[in-house]
């Protein structure tokens, strides 16, 4: 069954002190002309010469002093230990979020998150809004059109309102997630009545890329459905389902740069190393077999590991995440790789 949403209103609750959207059905008529709509008809001739896209890393915030075990179980600190795999108590894991630059069309893989009172629940330093971090780059934020949820968790998703004209890509098996969060009973939620890891949907509508699921968007920016599980949202640019691999909707984004394709996993590939070792990592709601073949399509799109993009790696910034390696640091603290640039892009660095 074929099933498309978008945000029609947003509802606040004054007994749970939270903001929840209303999702309007789509009917079926209005997703035939959707599906039946050429992909970006608007400008085909600008389009098909967007064939290498540039790609920049920007770490939102950071995680403070994660014990290494718990997020990667095979990582699990033994005091005493001398063996690499085992002598590491804690690490900081950067909430890393790509800016993809195709001519002149902005996408976001993921767009990390606000909520600063969560931020001091969970250590967390270097916040950085990602509109200065845009801004940083040159790019104004008004000029952010997609934004690809790799999954719906708040560290994330949690500045979309902040991008105002994007349509946010989003697998069907996510948005149940979200309902199914939206609707939990607040006196259920232990040890956290605000549940402030729900979703910031107000003001963004959501397009979902699913068996058969459709999207609705402004005329300017005309697109289909595809009924494989994938979904193209600008040539070469491809969403793949990883249902599982760390959410029941995560998704995958493959990208096609100079530095050859790259794959964006969100926390699917939360951990570099994991992918090249083949270890799970940052295991909620993970499926780890799902995990492992999330890992093994990054090999098979781009050849190997060294270009999955990973949203927590610990190394990344450093010539040990060899893809982030050329990075500074900006004016909060936060650090920014510049991963690839198209022919003729002009580098961000100073």
């Amino acid at each position: 069954m074929v099933f498309a949403f978008e945000v029609s209103a947003v509802k606040f609750d004054a007994s749970t002190n939270e903001t929840r959207p209303i999702l309007t059905r789509i009917s079926a008529e209005e997703f035939a002309a959707i599906e039946n709509s050429p992909l970006n008809e608007n400008n085909p001739t600008e389009l098909a010469s967007q064939t290498l896209c540039s790609v920049w890393a920007v770490e939102v915030s950071r995680f403070m002093g994660v014990p290494y075990g718990s997020f990667m179980p095979d990582r699990a600190f033994v005091p005493g230990s001398d063996k690499p795999m085992h002598n590491i108590n804690t690490v900081d894991l950067p909430v890393n979020v790509g800016v993809i630059k195709c001519g002149d069309e902005v996408i976001l893989a993921d767009s990390g998150w606000k909520q600063t009172e969560y931020h001091k629940e969970t250590g967390t330093q270097h916040f950085t809004p990602i509109a200065d971090e845009l801004k940083d780059l040159g790019i104004d934020p008004s000029q952010v059109r997609k934004i690809v949820l790799g999954h719906a968790h708040w560290d994330h998703a949690g500045q979309l309102d902040d991008l105002p004209n994007a349509t946010v890509y989003v697998q069907r098996e996510e948005l149940r997630g979200i309902e199914w969060a939206l609707s939990y009973p607040p006196e259920n939620r232990r040890g956290q009545p605000e549940c402030r890891r729900l979703l910031p949907l107000a003001r963004v509508r959501l397009r979902a890329a699913d068996h058969g699921a459709g999207v609705r968007q402004d005329p300017a920016r005309q697109g289909r459905g595809r009924r494989d599980g994938e979904m193209e949202i600008l040539l070469g640019v491809r969403i793949h389902p990883a249902f599982r691999a760390h959410t029941n909707g995560s998704q995958l984004l493959e990208v096609p740069t100079a530095a050859g394709k790259i794959v964006f996993g969100s926390d699917a590939y939360s951990s570099w190393q994991g992918i090249r070792d083949w270890m799970p990592a940052n295991i909620q709601q993970t499926d780890t077999v799902q995990q492992m073949l999330a890992y093994e399509k990054c090999y098979k799109i781009t050849g190997g590991y060294n270009n999955c993009f990973a949203a927590h790696e610990p190394t990344s910034y450093t010539d040990q995440y060899p893809l982030l390696k050329d990075s500074r640091v900006g004016a909060h603290g936060e650090r920014i790789a510049e991963v690839a640039l198209a022919p003729g892009e002009k580098s961000r660095h100073p």
